[in-house]
């Protein structure tokens, strides 16, 4: 838990930092933001990378590869960076462009799901009994 205190520490003395330079000089608070999002990603992907090796070891030890695993990874993968990005937008006074991420992020969401919305779809026709 040290990292996740040491990434708030940071998050929340740029927010001071940011919040003090906004009124002198929006460029620097804009690239200090950016570069504490950095840290505290990195900060976050320590905890993702166990998270990352179980998943792989629960994939591994099925005796068949889970497409769904992928999919799940690649996901979470979208959401996060859609996230981050349509916030630092924001944060830069471009709030439309911050939008419009977030509706990119989830197009590409949604794209990625349908190998899922698929097999559901096949499932409740097997369940169901009505196949087309």
């Amino acid at each position: 838990m040290e990292v996740f205190w040491k990434a708030s520490a940071i998050a929340v003395l740029t927010m001071i930092l940011c919040t003090a330079l906004d009124k002198t000089s929006k460029d620097i608070s804009t690239v200090l933001s950016i570069a504490a999002c950095c840290a505290v990603i990195m900060a976050a992907l320590h905890y993702l990378t166990d998270v990352m090796g179980f998943l792989w070891e629960l994939g591994s030890s099925t005796d068949y590869r889970n497409p769904f695993l992928n999919i799940l990874l690649k996901i979470s993968g979208a959401a996060l960076t859609t996230e981050v990005t349509g916030l630092i937008c924001a944060d830069a006074g471009n709030s439309s462009l911050g939008k419009a991420v977030q509706i990119l992020g989830s197009a590409a969401i949604l794209f990625l799901s349908l190998p899922v919305f698929e097999t559901l779809m096949t499932v409740i026709q097997e369940i169901t009994g009505f196949l087309p």
